[in-house]
């Protein structure tokens, strides 16, 4: 290597080093487009939780593949009680579930083989309809800058931003969906896909 090839190799890692006082952070750029593929991942993961839903049976809604595993009514509510708890943290809106959400929905809880303990599947479906549409709302609202934000602490093993985040729910999501195609399958309910 040549002697000006080396001052150059030695200049450029100087200034990209993180030590280097004249190193100016960069945030990442959040285009449109990035917010827009989260989003078609929200809006996609929601049609594919629905469409497992439909077809089983209201007396099959609390059905568990082992003892106090996920069930349909669970995971309906689960994704619901996320939107509404995401949106009351992350965007400062007051929670519109009852308090008693959180207890059948939330982190933590324990799914119980009786429907009676629960709300009717519509009112779930409702809830993830209302709050999905206010959770799109919110995020096509955030500029750039905002999307480019950390997450606070406590969130930041879901993403490392508000822009990634739509992904992140979307893969939340989709880990759900595919509990409820095993429990279809085990209910010896069709395919949905494919």
């Amino acid at each position: 290597m040549s002697a000006d090839a080396g001052d150059r190799a030695t200049y450029n890692s100087g200034l990209l080093s993180s030590k280097n006082p004249n190193r100016k952070e960069r945030k990442p750029e959040m285009t449109q487009e990035l917010i827009s593929s989260g989003l078609a991942s929200l809006n996609f993961s929601r049609q594919a939780l629905l469409g497992l839903l439909d077809g089983i049976p209201a007396e099959k809604l609390t059905h568990q593949l082992t003892p106090g595993g996920n069930h349909a009514l669970w995971i309906a509510g689960h994704i619901a009680n996320a939107d509404d708890f995401f949106l009351s943290t992350l965007a400062g809106t007051e929670p519109k579930h009852p308090d008693k959400w959180r207890d059948l929905f939330g982190q933590g809880s324990k799914p119980i083989n009786d429907a009676a303990a629960y709300p009717s599947l519509d009112d779930v479906k409702q809830a993830l309809a209302n709050r999905r549409e206010e959770l799109l709302a919110w995020f096509q609202s955030l500029s750039s800058e905002k999307l480019a934000e950390p997450l606070p602490a406590d969130y930041q093993q879901f993403a490392p931003n508000f822009g990634a985040f739509p992904g992140t729910l979307a893969w939340h999501e989709g880990l759900h969906a595919g509990q409820l195609s095993m429990i279809r399958r085990d209910l010896g309910l069709g395919f949905v896909f494919g």
